[in-house]
């Protein structure tokens, strides 16, 4: 037991690369998942950092525990902590047969079905399908434990608007593909929350607004200058290449290197 896998940290995609290689421990039969519930997503509005989780560490040594939750899972990534390999201490009476994941937020309180709620939800479910897959098992009730399934709880843990068969949906909704090489978020001299990020066509791409905002940009330059002609984006006579609309959003993104080159 002990706390191996802090300042480790994967993508449903990196970890299902790396577990391709561990083998399946015997006595794990389940993923139980949890809400951190404090740290909130109000809390955490970049996500975790490793500090974080170094944080987090200490508080379970100081119980003092001799392991912790085995991942912790935000909007875009799962942090380390516990081996996952080796039974954590997350849940009495399924510390011994499954692997812990604790969600960033308070579900009793946040959304779990919108924006960054979502988010870490689907990060999570992403995760335990991987984990699933690993252990050679399939997403049901009986795989896929909530913390308040736990007779010796009477926590509302994973929070009180999560539903299992929500949970579920995501699971098998969730599409784990091989790992991609990405290059190092690049530094654009602003601070962007983990949802203003997104890596598409091999380029890290931000909102084109909420960029030129953070660049103190007046708002009605911005209204001014940003167009779309024909299936092009441009920033005053600047093509902004590999540019896109996104619904979701409602806002116009663009990779990062085209919008440092603006100013």
């Amino acid at each position: 037991m002990g706390f191996e896998n802090v300042g480790r940290v994967w993508t449903p995609q990196t970890l299902k690369d790396d577990l391709g290689s561990v083998a399946r421990p015997s006595w794990c039969k389940a993923v139980t998942l949890h809400h951190c519930a404090a740290p909130s997503l109000a809390q955490r509005p970049n996500g975790f950092t490793a500090q974080h989780i170094k944080n987090i560490e200490d508080f379970y040594r100081r119980k003092p525990w001799p392991s912790g939750p085995h991942l912790f899972a935000d909007d875009d990534q799962l942090w380390g902590m516990s081996d996952l390999r080796k039974p954590g201490i997350h849940a009495v009476s399924f510390n011994s047969m499954s692997v812990g994941i604790e969600v960033l937020g308070d579900y009793d309180t946040e959304d779990p079905r919108s924006g960054r709620g979502l988010a870490c939800w689907k990060t999570a479910a992403a995760g335990t399908k991987v984990l699933l897959e690993w252990l050679g098992l399939s997403a049901s009730r009986e795989t896929v434990l909530f913390h308040n399934d736990d007779p010796e709880t009477t926590k509302t843990c994973p929070g009180k608007k999560v539903k299992k068969e929500w949970v579920l949906g995501l699971i098998e909704g969730a599409r784990i593909e091989g790992a991609r090489v990405r290059e190092a978020k690049p530094d654009i001299g602003v601070t962007l929350q983990s949802d203003q990020w997104r890596f598409i066509g091999e380029r890290w791409c931000v909102p084109v607004r909420v960029f030129l905002l953070k660049k103190n940009v007046p708002e009605s330059e911005i209204a001014t200058k940003l167009k779309k002609v024909g299936k092009n984006f441009f920033y005053g006579t600047e093509l902004l290449e590999g540019a896109f609309y996104d619904q979701d959003t409602t806002s116009t993104w663009a990779p990062t290197r085209e919008l440092v080159d603006l100013l």
